[in-house]
């Protein structure tokens, strides 16, 4: 049997997490846009304990868990010191988060109040990257388009706010199913195709491709698993989930300021800011994450939403249980 779902807004952000919104607005200083995304997926993840043994998929490079643990890294740390590629990122949207070197070690200030048992990612760079934040006890590479080299109910807590990059998406929950434990707890966060509404994509007889081209560096390409909610409750259904609370924490003005955002000219911010003097690339990022913490703080709160009509969500939390 299906079980009930309760679905309420998460609630908004208070005094207590202008703390947390600082710390992701500092690793992600040069995408505001997307530090208050994350900030509005820890808040959603928040409500859910993570039991032992947990799993992170598609835990990247370690540092949005790390965070969301409460882990806390020096000022001096951000995500972008560390990035290459960045002319390929203006000519091929090639990822400039996937490289490390050796003396990668982000200067860690307070560690997380739990740890992961593990994490899984594509990209071996990313896990190395991860590796250096101490907070999973194992790390894997996977591609979660094939099996998962995992005992069935092996973990506690499963989490992967990735499924939507997932091209066989159906075989990946049922995987995910698998290898949750009786009575364990699955958190997928998913993106919505509404977000196709609240994008400069539905102005593209008016705007061109090109100008298309340069504001989305083919993101939506990279989202095979999109779709809406419906189909979503379809595929968790047809791979034995069931669904136990589901939460909408992204609105369409949420897409709408992260539509904008920095991403065009962002490899030209990050090459400036890593070509400066470190002092004043310090006093600078100070300056920044201030003024971001301020701008942005209405944006952390996920029933934000300045339409005139309710907007469809964007996306979504599911909690959901294998069913047995």
């Amino acid at each position: 049997m299906q079980a009930s779902v309760t679905e309420s807004p998460v609630p908004t952000a208070t005094t207590s997490s202008l703390e947390k919104n600082r710390r992701f607005i500092n690793a992600y200083w040069l995408r505001p846009e997307n530090a208050f995304w994350m900030v509005l997926r820890s808040n959603a993840l928040s409500r859910v304990p993570m039991r032992a043994p947990s799993i992170d998929l598609s835990c990247g490079d370690g540092v949005f868990s790390f965070l969301h643990a409460g882990g806390r890294f020096d000022p001096s740390f951000d995500v972008f010191e560390a990035v290459r590629d960045l002319e390929r990122a203006n000519t091929e949207h090639a990822d400039v988060f996937d490289h490390v070197d050796d003396d990668y070690q982000p200067p860690i200030a307070r560690e997380p109040d739990w740890r992961m048992d593990c994490g899984t990612d594509v990209k071996p760079s990313l896990l190395a990257k991860a590796s250096r934040l101490g907070f999973y006890d194992r790390l894997l590479r996977q591609d979660h388009n094939e099996r998962l080299p995992f005992e069935n109910d092996a973990f506690q807590t499963v989490y992967c706010n990735a499924t939507y990059w997932v091209s066989e998406v159906d075989a990946f929950l049922r995987e995910i199913g698998r290898i949750t434990a009786p009575g364990g707890t699955i958190v997928l966060q998913v993106k919505l195709d509404a977000i196709k509404q609240f994008t400069f994509e539905k102005h593209r007889e008016v705007l061109g491709d090109h100008w298309l081209h340069l504001m989305g560096r083919g993101r939506l390409e990279t989202w095979p698993g999109l779709c809406d909610r419906r189909s979503w409750e379809r595929h968790f259904a047809a791979a034995g989930l069931d669904v136990q609370r589901a939460d909408a924490f992204v609105t369409g003005t949420h897409a709408h300021v992260w539509d904008i955002g920095l991403r065009p000219i962002a490899p030209m911010l990050i090459k400036t800011m890593n070509s400066i003097h470190a002092h004043l690339r310090k006093e600078i990022k100070r300056d920044w994450v201030d003024l971001f913490c301020d701008l942005l703080a209405p944006f952390c709160k996920a029933d934000l939403d300045l339409f005139t009509e309710p907007s469809e969500p964007v996306e979504m939390q599911y909690e959901l249980t294998p069913r047995r």
